[in-house]
């Protein structure tokens, strides 16, 4: 994309698919930044296995660790590689360490870095030692990186201390295996030659206890220069799992039953949607993970989420940009699919003459966005144009949403941050070639009920299309409890729908004089639960005082009265729209803001000032304050940060070899870890702030954690801003 090349950063994932050791693997490259977390989430919901990248010189950052957890999620295996080696600052040791204490896992090294000192007494990357092998790598006789010059590393080698320092790492591998890994203990108790364990015996301990999520195999490297690409790729065939290693998928029926879906290609098809793009040419192209059966071209599918047939006209395999025409889809494997007009992410898809047509594949987890601004075309002719760029962009992101404003008539689109939104303008007006004006940024808030309002009847009675429309409804709704995040598919709210059903045909002598009474109602009990709940999520998607959608509310229909042939779902659903929405005016409503939790790490030196400005000037709540870490000694190995039997190894970090502090026992102060909750609208322009006020010396992760009460005060003033009034 234009816009990554631009800012340097990736923002949408990409996909590629090539052979290594005579194995395919399908690579799935995803984007960092908390404002594209969608991306993320909808490609680690269909990955086998995963690489973390990690940077030499940042170490485990904050968005690594939110990452990480996604990934826990799903309980992916994972290696770690320790990239941008060759960069001044760059500590091998210090993000072994660090990838203990934050991500909290069992990190073991693999391979130490071969740095090479110059005269002026700087360190510089050149290498590898691969510890399985005892081997130096060594990339310097091709400056593309694409050939590799193996050296056995003996003790007669021109750097002793490296031998030293990989034999030391080697038995430390060994022995941490042995802690987790009952097969290669006995093999190193019951060696010939005491502790003697061979390379295939490692590596095949090593597959053990990544499969089975027990520790992190840890390598490095400089991609931009090649070094260390090579064996990266090795580890990824002999580490991580084939999806025939993987546990089998639950999908669930109508009837609420799982089922395992087992990777068979002669079982009937089942693959799901995870991600949709828009190509100018090729229009609507859908990623697909095949997780049963086989995808072929010109095949008819059902879509189980939207109960619609879809018709393959091409299948393509993705090598980032570039796309080959192939014959099929075979299970277990990633592909795209031209011609799937309605499919969206997360949809469940299966062959037209399928049975299971309610088989539904665990849908993807899509966040409440948090931003928003308005999108109006310049003139009617560029109405249509923006139309269709909207819809094309809301299919391939469903963490945008679009609404349209009652009152003013205005398109409003939501998203996940500022830059999220700054990348949909962008590519609105330079992709799509759309002439439009964009409003100013605003943060989405919601709204709510403070008092509880019970047993609120409505009754609903007026002609539509010159037929009467006629249903009564009694509901309760009442504020959430603090610790109940609702459902997400209700917008944060609860629905019960209690009702036993009563019909005033029957039960009514006034019934008699309109003969249309005579008629029972011929509704079944789950169509009038169903437009029950669609009347009630239409009155939740607007509130009373912002029109912002209504979250935080327990809604419970206690009871309705039907009139027979006047009660249509029209009118069931009206009625309950009806009566929730003045239920909630009664309520004492009230505005929510979005609160973010907030993870600071900076050193003491700055903490007073940051926790000042956060609980201050920020209208945050400190919820607690840690130390990243205990003190690690930089030379040798780390201090144990949890009590474990074993230390973790990590070898001596070149970036604090300065001539002044060589051998002594110098101690890497930790630094302090500041947890808050925080209004989003005090966070933005925080990045700025922070750097200023600790001299680029602290980090920062947000993520959205709920929707709070908005004080009254805080109230008017947004009210105030956002229509001139309370």
């Amino acid at each position: 994309m234009k816009q990554e090349r631009e800012r340097g950063i990736t923002i949408t994932s990409a996909a590629i698919t090539f052979g290594w050791r005579q194995h395919r693997i399908n690579l799935i490259d995803t984007p960092g930044h908390v404002d594209f977390t969608i991306e993320v989430e909808r490609s680690v919901r269909v990955l086998d296995g995963s690489v973390t990248i990690l940077d030499a010189v940042s170490g485990v950052e904050a968005q690594t660790q939110k990452v990480w957890a996604q990934a826990d999620r799903y309980g992916i295996p994972r290696i770690a590689f320790v990239n941008k080696m060759d960069r001044i600052g760059a500590g091998f040791g210090r993000t072994v360490r660090e990838i203990q204490y934050k991500l909290q896992v069992n990190p073991l090294v693999c391979q130490i870095p071969v740095m090479e000192i110059n005269d002026k007494g700087s360190s510089s990357f050149i290498g590898v030692v691969d510890l399985l092998n005892m081997h130096v790598l060594d990339w310097n006789k091709d400056p593309n990186g694409s050939v590799i010059q193996r050296s056995p590393l003996t003790e007669n080698h021109a750097m002793p201390q490296l031998y030293a320092e990989a034999l030391k790492g080697r038995t430390s591998l060994i022995e941490a295996l042995s802690e987790i890994d009952d097969i290669i203990l006995d093999t190193y108790l019951n060696s010939e030659e005491q502790g003697k364990v061979s390379a295939d015996e490692i590596r095949q301990a090593l597959r053990r206890v990544t499969l089975g999520g027990k520790a992190i195999p840890v390598f490095c490297g400089a991609a931009f220069r090649n070094i260390g690409v090579q064996p990266l790729m090795d580890a990824i065939v002999d580490y991580l799992p084939s999806p025939l290693e993987r546990p089998p998928p639950l999908a669930s029926l109508e009837d609420g039953k799982l089922v395992e879906i087992p990777l068979r290609e002669k079982d009937n098809l089942c693959a799901l949607a995870f991600k949709v793009i828009h190509d100018e040419k090729r229009g609507a192209m859908v990623f697909i993970r095949t997780y049963s059966g086989q995808l072929d071209n010109r095949m008819t599918l059902y879509n189980t989420n939207i109960r619609q047939k879809e018709r393959v006209n091409k299948i393509f395999q993705m090598y980032a940009n570039e796309a080959e025409e192939i014959s099929s889809i075979t299970a277990g494997n990633i592909g795209v699919v031209i011609g799937l007009k309605e499919t969206r992410t997360g949809d469940t898809l299966i062959q037209m003459n399928d049975t299971r047509k309610t088989l539904r594949l665990p849908t993807i987890d899509i966040p409440a966005p948090v931003f928003f601004c308005s999108v109006e075309a310049i003139s009617a002719s560029e109405e249509k144009p923006l139309e269709d760029a909207l819809k094309n962009i809301l299919r391939e992101d469903p963490s945008l949403h679009l609404n349209t404003d009652p009152e003013s008539g205005q398109n409003l689109i939501s998203g996940m941050g500022e830059l999220h939104l700054e990348i949909v303008k962008d590519r609105l007006l330079n992709e799509f070639k759309v002439k439009a004006e964009i409003g100013k940024m605003r943060i989405s808030y919601r709204e709510t009920v403070t008092a509880e309002v019970s047993d609120f009847t409505n009754l609903y009675d007026r002609e539509l299309m010159g037929k009467q429309a006629k249903a009564q409804i009694t509901l309760l709704i009442q504020p959430l409890a603090e610790d109940d995040n609702g459902i997400a598919s209700d917008g944060g709210n609860r629905i019960e729908i209690e009702v036993e059903l009563e019909d005033e045909a029957v039960n009514s002598l006034e019934s008699s004089a309109n003969p249309q009474y005579q008629a029972y109602t011929t509704l079944e009990s789950k169509e009038i639960k169903a437009a029950i709940h669609s009347g009630i999520l239409s009155a939740l998607s607007r509130g009373p005082i912002l029109g912002f959608p209504l979250s935080g509310i327990h809604v419970r229909v206690n009871s309705i009265k039907l009139f027979g042939a006047e009660s249509t779902k029209t009118a069931i659903s009206a009625c309950a729209s009806q009566a929730l929405s003045q239920a909630v005016k009664v309520g004492s409503p009230s505005l929510l803001e979005p609160l973010m939790k907030v993870t600071v790490e900076v050193s003491e030196e700055y903490l007073g000032i940051v926790l000042s400005d956060l609980s201050g000037v920020r209208r945050g709540h400190i919820i607690s304050l840690e130390t990243a870490q205990k003190a690690v000694h930089l030379y040798g190995s780390a201090v144990p940060i949890h009590q474990q039997k074993n230390e973790v190894y990590a070898p001596p970090d070149s970036t604090y070899n300065d001539k002044e502090n060589v051998g002594k026992n110098r101690i890497f102060k930790a630094k302090r870890v500041i947890q808050a909750h925080v209004p989003l609208s005090s966070m933005l322009g925080y990045a700025s702030a922070l750097r200023s006020l600790t001299a680029g010396d602290a980090s920062f992760n947000m993520t959205m954690y709920r929707f709070g009460l908005m004080s009254e005060d805080r109230a008017r003033a947004v009210i105030a801003e956002m229509q001139g009034g309370y």
